[in-house]
């Protein structure tokens, strides 16, 4: 016999073991009454299936293999210290914790209800108000955990319980969570734990998720909202890398399918920087949900209410999961008037084109990229979108060239190569940041002056969501195309800063800035006919940082990984040899301040 008899006491009589509701490869979980109260509630045992059996009374014995139990049974007692500490109305309370008949137990709430993964196998998928309104619980109590430096870890339908008694979807099952101390070190040595279709491909490697990172739970909690309105299995996070999330269901609005695939994103750090982040790219919660009274912990807790203790599994990261298909739409009756509108498309595009070769370029110097931009309806947007200037891939040496300061980060010199691609003409303003985000964090306030006190966090969301308002693929540059496109391209005379030798003639720094930032545009230029590439403000690029390869590259895009993100440019306040173009530096991603900005790639 593995589980405890029914009717067996637990801490003198405090306990009575009334049903097994669930047995997984750690734990076996009891609906048990606690005296004198009579109040129902669900009591977590620590028992390891194949290493742990009972002798003929309750005690729990091992045979083999006792350092290993001993070490999982210490992760038991902390992931009951983890959850004990949580007070929240959407995350299930620990009320009790003891040691009894060798092993270790822990006392929670009794949640009378389904688990989504249940409700959605009754039902079918949610519609997408009641999907939100479960995901914007459900993600207040994630944020709650975050602050305290925990990741859930194991976030997906079956471990959310909507209570029957007051429709509010509850955490369950802290299993593989972790917390971490102050220097960001897991406190746990716990192994990772899989959820296929809902961990991310960070959580496969050995390891885990070694440093506390929300993007771990966002990437399961948009996973989560991926099932609740598909009723699909999201596909493993290894297949997102080669195939991309499949087309989501046409009757899911477009700012929801944009905040998945945002947070579904593969790489960690594509995706959103924390869960209210995520949060602002859905819809708003409507006014009566918005302005509706939140539970207080005491009246959720009021009436106990089971845990519902899905088995847990061991899934390996190479198990093939498959998942359902919609039925595609037919789309053939629309070829008729699509192919009309594709004619007349033509007809205009060719027109452009002939105007397009008369005018030439726009009289800088700079190629006119007015065509194929989609017109959002904003001036300001459109503007920005039209201010990409081309530039024509080459080879160059990067590195300080110069000799004029001795910087060992600049060394050693190496060949790279780069593609074409297209830059900014000037730095983002505060007017397009404005347009887009709806706020202006900038301290310089001035809508014709770069935005600053933008973190390369807060850049990723400007970016998302630019690009999902103009239908384009902006991005920041790389180090490489940002020092190629500042040193002038394949136009390069080989200056020390970005467009002349004389550094008042071309940047806004310590001389003569003012200290402060000033209107984008008003220097002079470089052979590209960009603005403020030195001076002004650093500019974030999508780089790691790190040392140089003396090898030579072509398109490179820094380390793979890292802790800061790499800043060209200098700024207002600096010095000449902050403003050289060779010259690097480097921030931590959510650091931000009033000399930092950003230019836009694509």
């Amino acid at each position: 016999m593995q589980h405890l008899q029914l009717g067996a006491f637990l801490q003198n009589g405090k306990y009575r073991i009334v049903k097994v509701l669930g047995q997984g490869g750690f734990g076996i979980t009891y609906m048990a009454e606690q005296y004198p109260l009579k109040k129902k509630v669900a009591i977590k045992e620590f028992f390891i299936q194949d290493l742990c059996f009972r002798d003929n009374t309750a005690n729990v014995r091992t045979l083999t293999q006792s350092d290993m139990v001993d070490r999982y049974r210490q992760k038991f007692f902390k992931e009951a210290q983890i959850q004990a500490q949580f007070n929240h109305p959407n995350i299930v309370r620990v009320i009790d914790f003891f040691k009894e008949n060798g092993t270790g137990y822990y006392v929670m709430d009794y949640l009378e209800g389904e688990n989504l993964a249940e409700i959605i196998a009754k039902n079918g998928p949610l519609s997408e108000s009641t999907a939100l309104r479960y995901i914007r619980k459900v993600a207040d109590a994630l944020d709650y955990i975050h602050q305290a430096k925990v990741n859930h870890l194991d976030i997906k339908p079956a471990n959310i319980v909507v209570c029957r008694d007051n429709d509010e979807p509850v955490i369950i099952d802290f299993g593989v969570s972790k917390q971490y101390d102050e220097q960001k070190d897991q406190s746990t040595t716990t192994p990772p734990g899989v959820s296929n279709g809902y961990s991310p491909i960070e959580q496969y490697e050995s390891g885990g998720v070694s440093k506390f990172s929300p993007q771990a739970d966002i990437y399961a909690l948009g996973a989560t909202l991926y099932k609740l309105l598909t009723g699909n299995t999201p596909p493993k996070a290894s297949c997102l890398l080669n195939e991309g999330l499949p087309p989501l269901p046409s009757h899911i609005s477009t700012q929801v399918c944009w905040a998945i695939e945002n947070a579904m994103q593969p790489r960690r750090y594509d995706r959103p920087g924390s869960i209210r982040e995520l949060m602002a790219m859905l819809p708003a919660a409507d006014t009566e949900e918005t302005e509706a009274v939140s539970p207080t912990i005491d009246n959720v807790y009021e009436t106990p209410i089971p845990v519902s203790d899905e088995p847990e599994e061991v899934v390996y990261p190479y198990e093939e999961i498959s998942y359902e298909r919609k039925r595609p739409f037919p789309y053939f009756w629309l070829i008729f008037p699509l192919a009309g509108l594709l004619l007349g498309g033509l007809v205009m595009y060719f027109v452009l084109k002939s105007n397009s070769s008369a005018a030439g370029n726009d009289g800088d110097g700079m190629e006119n990229t007015l065509e194929d931009v989609k017109e959002v309806g904003n001036p300001i947007i459109d503007n920005l979108v039209k201010n990409m200037v081309k530039v024509e891939g080459g080879t160059f040496t990067m590195g300080d060239t110069s000799g004029a300061y001795v910087e060992n980060n600049e060394y050693p010199l190496h060949q790279v190569t780069l593609s074409s691609f297209h830059i900014g003409r000037y730095e983002v303003t505060q007017e397009e940041w404005q347009a887009v985000m709806g706020n202006n964090p900038a301290s310089f306030s001035d809508p014709k002056r770069p935005v600053e006190f933008v973190s390369w966090d807060d850049c990723q969301l400007f970016i998302r969501k630019l690009n999902t308002l103009t239908g384009k693929k902006f991005r920041l540059p790389t180090e490489a195309e940002w020092e190629f496109a500042a040193r002038g391209g394949v136009e390069s005379h080989g200056y020390i800063y970005s467009g002349n030798n004389d550094l008042g003639t071309v940047a806004w720094y310590s001389a003569n800035s003012g200290s402060s930032t000033q209107a984008v545009g008003q220097k002079q230029p470089n052979e590209l006919g960009l603005y403020d590439m030195t001076g002004n403000l650093w500019e974030w690029c999508s780089d790691w940082y790190g040392g140089y390869d003396s090898n030579k590259q072509d398109n490179p895009t820094g380390p793979s990984s890292g802790s800061q993100r790499v800043l060209r440019g200098g700024g207002w306040n600096g010095g000449a040899k902050n403003c050289r173009v060779s010259n690097r530096d480097s921030r931590f991603p959510d650091y931000s301040s009033d000399r930092l900005g950003l230019r836009l790639a694509h």
